[in-house]
């Protein structure tokens, strides 16, 4: 008869063990699963399915992936007279151009009497006062990424090229005397 109460009390904490053990593991499979759509969606796992048209979405159009910066220098330096002066100043340059498109820098090598020339326009215009100073520098660079990216406008305009831009434009060295 013990053995019959020991078998007993056995069968009644088998099923009440097992069911533990089962809400146990759909617990954890719905917390991975629960995790790893998290994770995904942080970090932009769901862009393929956009891309794709999937679930009823329109797609997206995709956009370029911007690679790492890429310089271009614009050799020769650069040499400015400055021509309102009563002494003869001049201003000598050179500069690099950033970009994170290959594109753009196909279009820079294979245009670059273009872009020189406007550059060399945009330079003649600039009065010494304001070159001395910090921000007529800053100033200049910033023109400097217009006037190139209008150029490049152009150009794409012309030959059907796709058009591209320049980010940063950045002295590498600069001399006023």
């Amino acid at each position: 008869m013990a053995d019959e109460k020991k078998e007993e009390g056995e069968a009644k904490s088998g099923p009440s063990t097992m069911k533990i053990v089962i809400i146990a593991v759909i617990a954890s499979v719905i917390l991975s699963g629960a995790m790893v759509g998290g994770a995904m969606m942080f970090m932009g796992g769901d862009d393929a399915t956009a891309a794709e048209g999937g679930e009823g979405e329109e797609a997206e159009p995709v956009e370029k992936t911007l690679g790492p910066p890429q310089y271009h220098s614009m050799d020769p330096k650069f040499v400015i007279s400055f021509s309102d002066q009563r002494r003869a100043r001049f201003m000598q340059f050179s500069l690099q151009l950033m970009t994170r498109d290959n594109d753009v820098m196909k279009m820079l090598d294979a245009h670059m009497p273009a872009i020189r020339s406007s550059l060399l326009m945009l330079f003649g215009s600039q009065k010494y006062e304001e070159m001395i100073t910090r921000e007529g520098k800053q100033k200049l660079l910033r023109e400097v990424v217009k006037d190139v990216n209008a150029t490049l406008a152009k150009i794409a305009e012309e030959t059907g090229e796709e058009p591209g831009t320049v980010k940063e434009a950045y002295f590498d060295s600069f001399v006023i005397q």
